[in-house]
């Protein structure tokens, strides 16, 4: 069914006193059925937060935009030039000019970059930890802050995250263990690193989440120059033959403070 936005200019900002109202198409034309319905929304008055703004028809996926594939127009529409929809799956709002379909901006923090652990093990205590630079938004892997940008996915590079702009920094750890029961008897924990040099060290113990699988989660704030990468590192307290696996469903958020 297809959606159309009323928009109204108001000439004073004093006017505003409209409720959200949805109503049915009286005389629709060939392009439209008497479901389809007309959505304004200008502001609520009676809502102490006093929200004002407007919605946008949405979609699930970016493949549900209309006038694409083989329903791509030959010539520009021009009646639907500028026609905005929200794509559900990815936060970004799409604009059509009458051909194609590109972003116009796009729903998500740019100071807050969060990446996916890849599984790893030791025997020995410790255990530099990779990171994935995949992408994957429904899930809220995203990396506005360009940590991961250029870097490789192998080698030394797959554990660095690349620091694109001075500033002080929040870096959480959340980590998801397995192992022998002797594994988890000592504190667990992580180590960061500032261009391989060891800056800080935190200590946990880890929480039995299911009968199988601990967990830690542990915060560290860092300045860091532009230029610098860190790594991070998966520590035991006694080190030695501690053996223990990081597994799925461990993360790192990285969060430009200042």
């Amino acid at each position: 069914m297809k959606k159309y936005i009323v928009c109204m200019l108001l000439c004073s900002l004093g006017m505003y006193s409209a409720q959200v109202n949805f109503t049915n198409i009286a005389n629709p034309d060939s392009n439209a059925n008497g479901n389809d319905q007309v959505m304004m929304y200008i502001t609520n008055t009676s809502e102490a937060t006093g929200v004002k703004g407007f919605g946008l028809p949405a979609v699930e996926t970016a493949v549900d935009l209309p006038y694409t594939g083989v329903s791509a127009p030959g010539t520009r529409i021009e009646a639907l030039r500028g026609m905005l929809l929200f794509v559900k799956s990815t936060g970004q709002v799409m604009v059509f000019d009458g051909l194609v379909w590109s972003k116009a901006f796009e729903i998500e923090s740019d100071n807050v970059s969060r990446f996916r652990i890849n599984p790893v093990s030791t025997t020995s205590g410790s255990v530099m930890l990779p990171v994935n630079s995949l992408i994957d938004k429904p899930n809220f892997l995203a990396d506005p802050l360009k940590l991961k940008t250029n870097t490789a996915t192998t080698g030394a590079d797959l554990n660095r995250l690349y620091i694109r702009q001075s500033g002080l920094y929040r870096v959480n750890v959340s980590l998801n263990f397995t192992g022998t029961a002797g594994s988890f008897s000592s504190r667990l924990g992580a180590s960061l690193y500032v261009n391989d040099v060891k800056r800080f060290q935190l200590l946990e113990n880890t929480v039995n989440f299911d009968g199988t699988v601990r967990k830690i989660s542990m915060d560290f704030s860092v300045y860091i120059v532009q230029g610098q990468y860190i790594t991070l590192e998966a520590i035991s307290e006694l080190g030695g033959t501690t053996a223990y696996n990081v597994i799925n469903d461990s993360f790192i958020t990285v969060e430009k403070v200042l």
